[in-house]
């Protein structure tokens, strides 16, 4: 299976879409620059967050070596979302969609969401359920995979 970072997935995805810049824009949308902005940073805050939670949990944050994970973090953000940093990656995606507002910057969140689901949260939490158990099945019935 081909293991691609979930960073360097969103660089990708971001880059793509700045050089599909000068194809045919579809939506007017007035002051989206402001709104891409504003997207971004709440991308940013949320993809941040949970990082820091994570080293003051001392547990790892990489998620390619998510098995050495040593510790269920439960609380602040992740009552909310299970993986809030795919989340404020993803909002970083929609912002550089907003943005260009073309044909293909439409399809980058989309492209995110479906290999992240299929390719890394799958993969954790089938990790999780067996190193957590009962705990990791109850957080699970508790809180969202997403938001």
């Amino acid at each position: 299976m081909l293991k691609i970072p979930p960073l360097i997935l969103v660089l990708i995805l971001v880059t793509t879409n700045y050089l599909s810049k000068n194809k045919l824009e579809i939506i007017y949308l007035p002051d989206k620059h402001s709104i891409s902005l504003l997207i971004l940073l709440i991308g940013i805050f949320i993809l941040i967050n949970p990082v820091f939670k994570l080293i003051k949990s001392k547990t790892t944050v990489n998620p390619i070596k998510f098995k050495k994970v040593n510790k269920l973090v439960t609380s602040g953000i992740y009552k909310y979302s299970r993986n809030p940093i795919y989340l404020g990656k993803i909002l970083i995606i929609i912002s550089t969609t907003v943005f260009y507002l073309n044909y293909y910057s439409m399809i980058t969140p989309l492209i995110f969401y479906f290999w992240i689901n299929r390719f890394q949260i799958k993969r954790e939490e089938v990790f999780l359920k067996e190193k957590f158990g009962k705990e990791y099945l109850l957080y699970c019935s508790k809180t969202r995979r997403w938001i």
